[in-house]
């Protein structure tokens, strides 16, 4: 574990290309384009991870999410920083049944350039 190694990828719940080809699948473009943008710089890679799709059809209540703590090399590759943001109309943080698979559900937020806004 010498160097510090540049972590900019995205994660797709289906196949895409590698970050460096073009690809006609429009959630991947949309992905890449998204992290471009709020990372300021280019992904170096394509990742996949298992995601699931369906919301299981009970879920246990946890309360309100009012804040996110992430880190994250946006601006800076290879040189992850903590941020905190506090969610202005905060989404309502859920589990599955077994308790092993968080979701957010609503809320009023969108991810920009700037960063998490709402």
């Amino acid at each position: 574990m010498g160097g510090r190694e540049t972590v900019g990828y995205i994660v797709a719940k289906r196949y895409c290309k590698r970050a460096d080809e073009s690809t006609g699948d429009r959630d991947c473009d949309q992905a890449r384009e998204l992290f471009e943008r709020f990372h300021c710089f280019t992904a170096t890679r394509v990742i996949r991870r298992p995601c699931r799709r369906v919301i299981p059809p009970a879920l246990a209540y946890l309360g309100q999410l009012r804040g996110l703590i992430y880190s994250s090399d946006r601006g800076q590759p290879g040189r992850p920083r903590t941020f905190i943001h506090l969610m202005e109309t905060p989404p309502t943080l859920a589990c599955d049944p077994a308790g092993s698979q968080l979701y957010i559900l609503g809320g009023r937020y969108r991810v920009t350039s700037r960063g998490i806004e709402g």
